[in-house]
Formats: C-alpha cells, structure tokens, sequence
C-alpha cells in the first residue's frame, strides 16, 4: 500500500515541481575538475531518480553525468518505490524497523563504503530519530577513527530550527573530529542562494558566462 501510494503521488508531481533539476544544472556547470557528487537517499520515493534520469536524457543521452561518481545512479538505503526488478536493492525498510532488520545488499554495502570515505557531506532534511536512521549513524560512527568521513564536514540543512540543532548535535556526538555547518532554510530556498557553504569547496565561484538553466519550486 505504501508503495501503490508513493507510486501514485509522484505520477502527479512533474519534474518542474522539485528543486532537483536545478540542483543538477549547478552540479554541472560548476562542480570543480577533481570534485565529484554522490547521491544517497533514506527515502522511499525516486523522484531524484527519475529527475537524473530526465536531465542525462536531455543533456548527454546514454552517458553518465561526469560531475557524479555513482554512475548515474541514487542509492536507496531503504529502499525504493520505483518499478522494476532489482536484484541488488536495498530492502524495503519502514521507520519503524530496528536497524538489526537492515540486511547486506549490494546497494547498501557501495553507498555505505562511499559515505566512509567521503570528505563533504551535504544532509538535507534527517533528523536521525527513526530506529533506521540511528542504526546507520551508528554502523558509521563504528568506523570513524580510520576512515575520512570522522574528519568530515557536515552541512546540515534543514528549516526547523529544533530539528536542525537535534540532528547536529546526533552528528557532532558520532564524529567528535569532523566540523560542520547548520543551515536553517528549506532545500529549495538554499539551492536559490546558491549554496554557499558549497562554494570554495566542491562548487567553483560562479562566473558571468556561466548560465545556470533551471527553475525554482518550493518542495
């Protein structure tokens, strides 16, 4: 049911209703050369899916965007709505789910071994309260002493200002050497800034000649 219900909300949200397809358009235009992107979900829907899908067909059809090292692809960590047979998906995961439910796919397995070893990491919306989610902050703060992501930074967006500190402070306790920064602001409204924290790290100053095509929705 709650797959039949996802499936049929997002066939009435079209492409031009999430901040996603702007959000590629920068990624291609000013990703620096040596930086590359990794999209990772705890959602069940494949909106972000489907818009990738959308802008590599419109872009560069049958090529993997080069601003992502994840091959065109979004991990699901709790699995997905979208249709189709996947052999090596994550399992469907509800909230409610103790994290010792959580079983080795090979999906799982690569978006875990590339969040290790990722120097940046952008978390938007998670306020890591949900047995799953805490399940994960765990398995990966088991690791922190050897891997990149201990000494990592964290940007954290999120508009609720108690959930935002909440889930700050989940982080800062998991990786007590990693540095971060807290942004009070919806997803959308962020991308609108251009965001910033981004800027000097994985995204190049933006330049004039640079036209960023895209258009601005509320999520």
């Amino acid at each position: 049911m709650i797959i039949d219900a996802i499936r049929g909300d997002m066939s009435r949200l079209p492409t031009s209703a999430t901040p996603y397809r702007r959000l590629l358009d920068i990624m291609a235009t000013r990703t620096i050369d040596q930086g590359h992107h990794r999209l990772m979900t705890t959602n069940w829907d494949y909106l972000l899916q489907r818009d990738l899908n959308n802008w590599v067909q419109t872009n560069r059809p049958g090529w993997a965007p080069r601003f992502l090292s994840t091959h065109g692809s979004v991990y699901h960590f709790n699995g997905s709505a979208e249709p189709g047979v996947f052999q090596n998906r994550s399992p469907f995961m509800l909230e409610t789910d103790s994290a010792s439910a959580r079983r080795a796919t090979y999906e799982a397995n690569q978006a875990f071994e590339y969040l290790l070893w990722s120097n940046l990491v952008v978390i938007i919306g998670m306020s890591f309260e949900c047995q799953t989610d805490r399940g994960l902050l765990a398995a990966l703060r088991a690791h922190e002493d050897n891997v990149p992501i201990g000494s990592a930074l964290f940007i954290v967006v999120e508009p609720h200002k108690e959930t935002l500190e909440s889930a700050y402070a989940k982080l800062a306790a998991c990786f007590p050497r990693a540095r971060g920064f807290r942004v009070n602001s919806g997803f959308a409204e962020w991308i609108d800034l251009g965001m910033p924290e981004l800027v000097g790290r994985i995204f190049a100053e933006q330049r004039s000649d640079i036209r960023i095509i895209g258009t601005t929705c509320k999520t």
